[in-house]
């Protein structure tokens, strides 16, 4: 049952990290040359590190503290997230 409860969390985590990504799609993918390479690149990263933290706690906390370890893990990565994902975005605003 913590299996499931586990991937649950980290399926609704994925989520808060998408609509995080979200806003900046389109500009991302529109945007060529090598500032929108660029701008992509850094989206990944951010992205990236966001996955991270989300998978971090199911192995460094115990079995009970799961959860919470994921949601306030993702929380920090998302608001990471955020910033490198609004740094892409100039980036990639530069972009042919």
């Amino acid at each position: 049952m913590e299996l499931v409860a586990t991937a649950l969390i980290f399926l609704v985590l994925l989520a808060l990290g998408g609509l995080v990504v979200l806003p900046a799609l389109p500009l991302l993918l529109r945007s060529r040359g090598r500032f929108g390479r660029l701008g992509r690149t850094i989206a990944l990263c951010g992205a990236a590190f966001f996955l991270t933290w989300c998978v971090v706690p199911v192995f460094v906390f115990p079995s009970d503290d799961v959860t919470v370890g994921m949601t306030m893990f993702a929380l920090y990565g998302a608001m990471i997230e955020a910033v490198v994902v609004a740094v892409a975005a100039v980036f990639a605003s530069y972009g042919d």
